[in-house]
């Protein structure tokens, strides 16, 4: 797990992050719809499940921008060199769910071998955090019985948690494209809207281009 620190004095965002992390302690969320014609051709003809191709393709844009790997360790803002999902599965049996996690590796028929064994290995296990979760990480659930147009993840403590989290719905059918309700939590103190712009064309492209990977 490497890391780079962040010299707060020396931040650009030195002012908003103390704001944000102090004295107006705020995460914000927002609901988008991706459009995903090509991800469900892709898992049809390829074979693949939906969940865990969504999962390596959120993983992926999330990777590529600094403000959803930050996190406060040992007292200093770090950023991971890079950040591994937590997914939630459920549970038939008790209707509950476990959180689970794979290794991110850019490899995307890797990451999802890794997934099916993890999986399955956790099948039976009924506990919340069956395993070890490390720190770099991030969070994903999957709402797939709702079509939500606004979704909102309620943090009760905003201090220092600064891992983003995402929420993905049930998908369906506009006109001509697919579409799939996404909901994204971040923290104030390291995040801005600009940044989420910019990581829902990450994941908007990955979604695009899904038959390159």
């Amino acid at each position: 797990m490497s890391y780079k620190k962040i010299n707060i004095e020396d931040w650009k965002r030195k002012e908003h992050f103390k704001v944000y992390s102090t004295s107006v302690r705020c995460g914000f969320s927002l609901t988008v719809k991706v459009e995903i014609n090509r991800v469900i051709s892709f898992v049809k003809e390829k074979g693949y499940k939906f969940y865990p191709t969504m999962i390596y393709l959120l993983t992926k844009a999330v990777n590529n921008h600094a403000e959803f790997r930050m996190r406060m360790k040992d007292g200093e803002l770090v950023v991971w060199d890079e950040v591994h999902p937590i997914y939630t599965v459920l549970k038939p049996e008790t209707e509950t769910f476990s959180a689970l996690y794979t290794k991110y590796t850019m490899d995307f028929r890797e990451f999802v071998s890794d997934y099916e064994q993890n999986v399955q290995k956790y099948n039976s296990d009924l506990r919340f955090f069956p395993e070890v979760v490390p720190e770099n990480h991030f969070n994903i659930s999957a709402l797939p019985w709702i079509d939500f147009d606004s979704f909102n993840l309620n943090i009760a403590d905003f201090t220092d948690y600064f891992a983003p989290s995402f929420t993905v719905g049930k998908y369906k059918k506009v006109g001509a494209e697919v579409v799939l309700p996404l909901a994204i939590q971040v923290h104030h103190a390291v995040c801005d809207g600009i940044h989420v712009a910019r990581f829902i064309e990450s994941l908007q492209d990955y979604c695009d281009n899904v038959y390159s990977m």
